[in-house]
């Protein structure tokens, strides 16, 4: 029952790195999300005494929150993916951009869950939630999608 949180929006990065490798001298706020992360020290120190687990978004949120629910024997439920001003206004919020998005790796935001009820005592955005079970399941506008062949970048 504990709900999922993320500390910014998602796949900023991402975006930046495919811009980069369109045009070396690509340059903007994605681009900058990608050369020039900012990891949430600052506001891991002020979440840990309050989490139940948390984690950072370094290989995207989709895989980040299996692995986290894994890691917690729960399932997860993401239902909402938070874009960026600067991520719409370049590719848009369809479905297909909010899932490229959740398997973009390279944010660094902090993922994290709370018990319900219990206010972050920083910035965050809702995502999802854990419960029972196991796996991952991913929710658009209410709609259960199916889930992409990468949930995110698999180190092997």
């Amino acid at each position: 029952g504990d709900r999922l949180y993320v500390t910014g929006p998602v796949g900023d990065a991402g975006v930046g790195l495919e811009l980069l490798r369109g045009d070396a001298g690509a340059s903007g706020p994605l681009v900058d999300a990608y050369r020039r992360p900012r990891p949430r020290l600052a506001e891991g120190a002020l979440l840990a005494p309050l989490v139940t687990a948390m984690m950072d978004v370094s290989d995207g949120l989709l895989i980040d929150a299996a692995r986290l629910a894994q890691a917690s024997g729960l399932a997860a439920v993401i239902d909402h993916i938070p874009l960026s001003r600067a991520l719409e206004k370049a590719r848009g919020a369809s479905t297909a951009v909010q899932i490229a998005a959740a398997r973009a790796g390279d944010d660094y935001e902090l993922l994290f869950a709370l018990p319900r009820g219990v206010t972050p005592p920083v910035r965050a955005i809702p995502v999802g939630h854990l419960e029972a079970g196991s796996g991952l399941t991913l929710k658009i506008d209410g709609a259960v999608m199916p889930l992409p062949d990468r949930l995110g970048w698999e180190h092997g």
